[in-house]
């Protein structure tokens, strides 16, 4: 009759259970955060919450500041569900996180073969998780990893740790001030937890996990979002889970969800000093209805603001490094240019231009004069890294270059120039004016060689 309580303590809460369609899941997979339970479960590519470090720790370097939430909440049978988990993002490293989880069961019946009641005891079970996510491509994809260890003591019968691993990644293909569009992938047990119950070996299968996320500013109060996880069948059975927030104000949050389960959910969510925030669940099954209430808390520095910063200071300073050696290399040219000849001249004058450009912030134009001397020769001076210099001045101003066509005349121009064919350089530069009338690179460049030419017709009419 042992073995029996045993079973039935081990079918009620069990680490691993029978989902109704996703086969063999983690007791776990209830996740620590009411916001995403409300919301059937599809969290793994919601940004900017601590949970992250459960759903996918990928999303953990979303988070901009300090945040800790936790919950407790009753559940059936004497049972009581528990959770902490934290965020802490710093400047350069990404962001790490952390969570506990408890289910505790008390009042477990044991009856001998007679039916005699021989005593009551408990059933607790925790999972402790420590993760770290970071960017790796400006602010659109990042990579996470988890470590997870698992405690299990169910009454005298069972006691076992073990430990898995998480990996994840987060993806945003748009990624603006009006809508987010974010994709993700987890490989959830990526080590499979293996541990013994009552003299078994079990383990928790892998589970290969692919979410969307959209979210969108509705009006300028109003914001909505919609989420979508889907367990891909590898190693467990297909699964689907769904949910949508609309959030009021930066206040007031409505939330719903459903997951192939057979859970329906929704809830609500208050944050106030835009610091603490109140979360409220409810979940309808087949065994009950349950409420469930979480707090979270944010503080300290926004790590988005800071790193901002950061990048601004520093582009301060390598843009006065840049302006001091683009001085020193302008005043050194400017003495020695008409004294030298033909091709060195060439690559001489266009580099000035471009330096003269670049101090007037004229960034098409110097660009396209660093370019043509690059072309020429990728090692004189400092062109290799003013020519990617001023490109990502250009891209971070948001500055188009110059269209096709006209680098296309001008380049042809140039090519023609340096086979001293003069007159058909100029026809090409004069072509530029056709397509853009003020283009300065083209007006510079005629300028050159129409001084060129009355030089030349001067010295055959001297002749």
């Amino acid at each position: 009759m042992k073995k029996v309580m045993l079973a039935f303590v081990l079918a009620l809460f069990p680490t691993i259970s029978a989902a109704s369609s996703a086969g063999v899941t983690s007791v776990f997979d209830i996740g620590t955060s009411v916001r995403a339970q409300s919301m059937g479960g599809a969290f793994s590519a919601v940004s900017g919450d601590s949970a992250g470090v459960y759903f996918n720790p990928a999303l953990l370097d979303t988070v901009e500041k300090i945040e800790i939430q936790a919950a407790y909440m009753p559940l059936f049978f004497d049972t009581t569900y528990n959770y902490l988990c934290s965020a802490v993002p710093t400047l350069d490293i990404g962001a790490f996180g952390f969570s506990a989880a408890m289910f505790n069961t008390d009042k477990i019946s044991f009856r001998d073969s007679s039916g005699i009641k021989t005593g009551d005891s408990s059933q607790f079970i925790m999972e402790l998780i420590a993760g770290w996510g970071m960017f790796l491509i400006g602010n659109d994809l990042s990579v996470g990893l988890n470590i997870k260890l698992d405690y299990h003591n169910i009454a005298r019968y069972a006691n076992a740790m073990t430990y898995g691993m998480d990996l994840g990644a987060y993806y945003r293909a748009i990624n603006d001030k009006d809508q987010i569009l974010a994709a993700a992938l987890v490989l959830k047990n990526t080590l499979e937890p293996d541990f013994k119950l009552s003299g078994t070996n079990d383990s928790i299968p892998r589970q290969l996990i692919a979410g969307a996320s959209y979210e969108r500013i509705l009006t300028g109060d109003i914001t909505g979002a919609v989420n979508l996880d889907v367990i891909i069948p590898v190693g467990t059975d297909f699964d689907l889970k769904a949910g949508m927030e609309f959030i009021f104000f930066k206040m007031v949050a409505i939330r719903a969800g459903y997951s192939t389960y057979g859970i329906m959910s929704a809830g609500a969510g208050l944050t106030l000093f835009d610091s603490i925030t109140l979360d409220y669940g409810i979940f309808m099954t087949e065994l009950d209805t349950q409420n469930r209430f979480a707090l979270k808390y944010a503080f300290g520095d926004n790590v988005a603001d800071l790193r901002k910063r950061k990048e601004e200071i520093e582009e301060q300073k390598i843009e006065k490094m840049a302006k001091v050696m683009a001085a020193k290399q302008l005043e050194q040219l400017r003495g020695n240019i008409d004294k030298m000849k033909d091709k060195e001249r060439f690559k001489a004058l266009h580099y000035s231009k471009g330096l003269e450009a670049y101090f007037d912030a004229d960034l098409k134009m110097s660009l396209a004069e660093f370019q043509t001397v690059y072309d020429i020769d990728s090692e004189y001076m400092s062109v290799t890294y003013y020519t990617s210099y001023i490109k990502g001045l250009m891209a971070r101003t948001k500055q188009g270059a110059y269209s096709d066509d006209v680098v296309n005349l001008y380049r042809d121009g140039v090519s023609l120039y340096l086979k001293q064919d003069y007159k058909g350089a100029k026809e090409k530069w004069e072509s530029i004016l056709k397509i853009d009338p003020y283009n300065k690179l083209a007006i510079e460049n005629l300028k050159e060689v129409n001084s060129l030419l009355r030089e030349l017709e001067g010295f055959k009419e001297g002749k």
